[in-house]
């Protein structure tokens, strides 16, 4: 490339050259000499800067360099994630066994349910519905009568209606009995006798009652209403006479709900009442 410094190579002389951008060529004006040609600086501003990908490295590749170097540094992501869904499930088995505690469940109860939940862990949203779910199918499992509604008082405000939706839901999904998702007025009639000390022929006394409700009277009560006066009435033919403060006290229902519900099945008394038991009375 010809240069300020150099000269015409005819008449060696460099006084004489003239730089025409018109046309672009260099001459010399002394004896006309075209020199070379103007080279125009190439103009990269209307062009877009080219990036060197190469240089840059991908979201992947960075990504993977990112966790080399945590783990260079001790640091492993997968380990912290799997201690971050311990930790979730340690804090659902805490819930689990705080809530089983308020209910006095036995500790095989508490365990049960543990298992169900995280089984369940990603088909029930709320946290409190899937513990209130778990809990009562372990409860039924191990044929124990507590309700729904009872769970659901100390579920965090878990809806009856909620609950009982995922049950049906847990029950399918583990393969378990429809069967478990309902209590029988009997099972409910043990448990208050019982809850209730009454002895054990008040207690066999109340349990059958309550099966011939369920097969021969249609009261349109729930069964746990249907128990609670059964066992009322059973009471009051026995030595060990309960007041409706007593069975409200054991049951957990109002003492309206019992009063109104024994109305309903008094007209069907001799029905349901044992005949062993009305003659040993």
């Amino acid at each position: 490339m010809w240069g300020f410094d150099d000269c015409c190579s005819r008449c060696k002389t460099n006084d004489g050259v003239v730089y025409d951008y018109v046309t672009k060529k260099i001459s010399c004006s002394d004896c006309g000499h075209s020199i070379a040609t103007i080279e125009q600086p190439k103009d990269t501003s209307s062009h877009p800067t080219s990036v060197d990908t190469t240089t840059e490295p991908n979201n992947a590749a960075a990504s993977s360099s990112d966790e080399d170097n945590l783990k260079n540094l001790g640091f492993d992501p997968l380990a912290v994630a799997t201690t971050q869904q311990s930790n979730a499930s340690s804090d659902d088995a805490t819930i689990i066994a705080s809530m089983s505690a308020r209910l006095k469940l036995l500790a095989t109860v508490k365990k049960q349910a543990t298992e169900i939940s995280e089984q369940t862990k990603g088909q029930i949203a709320k946290r409190n519905v899937r513990f209130a779910a778990s809990i009562y199918i372990a409860c039924r499992q191990n044929g124990m009568a507590l309700s729904i509604r009872e769970i659901c008082s100390v579920a965090n405000g878990a809806e009856v209606s909620k609950v009982s939706s995922a049950v049906r839901s847990v029950l399918h999904k583990l393969g378990l009995p429809p069967q478990l998702m309902h209590i029988r007025a009997a099972e409910f009639a043990k448990r208050y006798s019982t809850e209730l000390q009454m002895d054990s022929q008040a207690v066999k006394a109340a349990e059958e009652a309550a099966e011939r409700c369920t097969d021969h009277v249609n009261s349109g009560r729930p069964p746990s209403s249907v128990a609670a006066a059964v066992v009322y009435i059973i009471a009051q033919l026995s030595h060990e006479k309960k007041l409706l403060k007593d069975m409200k006290d054991a049951t957990g229902l109002h003492e309206n709900t019992i009063r109104e519900t024994y109305k309903d099945l008094y007209p069907y008394l001799s029905m349901i009442i044992p005949t062993w038991f009305a003659k040993r009375k």
